[in-house]
């Protein structure tokens, strides 16, 4: 079976499992020394063990270990004013280890190396042409390109990024506008599976990617939020007690085909009125007429979220009034989210942050008019504070955090979600 593979470790007798313990102990413990660290570069041992509740002996033990395998470095004494002997500054080391990171999006393969320490360092992509597949592509990208420019044993894993819904038990993508070909997505699961025999493979869904880089790199504090993502489609991410519901898969929610207006356009789903069929930026120019009011917008052919955003900024009556209606919309459907999940905080991410910060204004403004006021009073909006490509680190991050192992780098395993 290649559903969700784990490396299986089954010991008998005491002994061995007491040394499985240990060992799953001190693999915890030293990403969480090293997560400590990444975060704050300049760190101490003995601040290390403060906020860890290590012993020194042990975080000395195991700083040692990562600093042996090149995954951080002793900068020296610090530069600090305190009286006494300065500590020493421990940092993460950049260019050491990475993880690639591959895009499927449209007919295109897209692979990226990131740097565990920072970011993406190197990228190159193919498209799909007559007799080729995702994966194909993905394989020239690796052995043909990357490999031959990066110590193949500093690869940690690699990342297989969709826009799609994942279900690990069935092996199937649905919900995408992937190119899947013959056999559909059950022997694109079984052939990715075995795409790259020397390292881990994990296959995630770029919104949960997405936001998780957001949890990560900008510090989250709630514990329970919800992360929208504007982009080919409408997808949501839901962390409960700081954990992510359904892992990275994409299939816990399907928030882009909840429908706002049942009369509405017609969605690709087959229903009618759904977000991501009233959200799209085909649909802004229809939109914009409906309002019956003038705009410099309507000359144009195509008309983007920034476009819509920056016009309302400028006044533009049909450009206000559409927003106010997209904002209602949306507010809709986050109203029935938190009566749900009662999130702390509801992160916009995508192109819809681009529809600025009118935009953002009227979602909360209309939220308090339709949806239940106990929950929404407590239930911060705000746009996401990171890039369109923070999917690239979270997707290595995740697979940092969830899968990566200290005490097997390496193993041949298959990872959904």
């Amino acid at each position: 079976a290649i559903n969700n593979t784990t490396l299986q470790l089954t010991p008998k007798g005491g002994e061995h499992t007491k040394l499985l313990t240990q060992q799953v102990i001190k693999n915890t413990n030293m990403k969480h020394l090293y997560s400590s660290i990444y975060i704050e570069n300049g760190i101490s041992r003995t601040e290390l063990a403060r906020r860890t509740h290590l012993s020194k002996t042990t975080v000395s033990t195991l700083v040692d270990e990562l600093i042996e395998r090149d995954f951080i470095a002793d900068e020296g004494a610090s530069h600090s004013d305190c009286v006494g002997r300065k500590p020493n500054c421990l940092k993460a080391r950049t260019n050491q280890h990475f993880v690639i990171v591959i895009s499927w999006v449209d007919n295109i393969a897209e692979a990226h190396v990131v740097d565990v320490a920072g970011t993406s360092v190197y990228s190159t992509r193919l498209t799909l042409k007559k007799g080729e597949s995702y994966i194909s592509l993905s394989q020239t990208c690796v052995y043909k390109d990357i490999l031959s420019k990066y110590d193949p044993q500093r690869i940690l894993g690699i990342c297989v990024v969709v826009s799609a819904m994942i279900d690990a038990v069935r092996n199937e993508i649905y919900s995408t506008t992937l190119s899947l070909g013959p056999g559909g997505s059950g022997n694109l699961i079984h052939d990715l599976s075995f795409a790259f025999p020397e390292y881990p493979v994990a296959l995630l869904e770029d919104t949960a990617c997405y936001a998780y880089a957001e949890k990560i790199y900008t510090q989250v504090r709630e514990k329970n939020f919800a992360f929208i993502n504007f982009g080919r489609g409408i997808g949501a991410t839901i962390f409960i007690e700081g954990n992510m519901l359904g892992k990275a898969s994409g299939s816990v929610t399907q928030f882009g085909h909840y429908s706002v207006n049942p009369r509405g356009p017609l969605c690709i789903c087959g229903n009618h009125g759904c977000l991501e069929a009233m959200f799209s930026e085909s649909q802004i120019k229809a939109r914009l007429e409906e309002s019956g009011k003038t705009s410099c917008l309507l000359g144009r052919s195509a008309i983007t979220f920034e476009d819509l955003g920056k016009a309302a900024l400028y006044k533009d009556p049909a450009a206000i009034h559409t927003l106010q209606k997209m904002s209602r919309d949306l507010a809709l459907a986050l109203s029935n989210l938190i009566c749900i999940v009662n999130p702390e905080l509801i992160i916009l991410g995508g192109k819809g942050q681009h529809l600025g910060t009118l935009f953002l204004e009227e979602v909360q403004h209309s939220l308090r008019d339709v949806g239940f006021r106990r929950m929404v009073d407590f239930s911060g909006v705000r746009y996401s504070q990171l890039q369109s490509d923070a999917y690239l680190n979270g997707a290595m991050k995740y697979f940092f955090d969830t899968y990566y192992s200290f005490l097997e780098p390496r193993p041949r395993a298959f990872y959904i979600g």
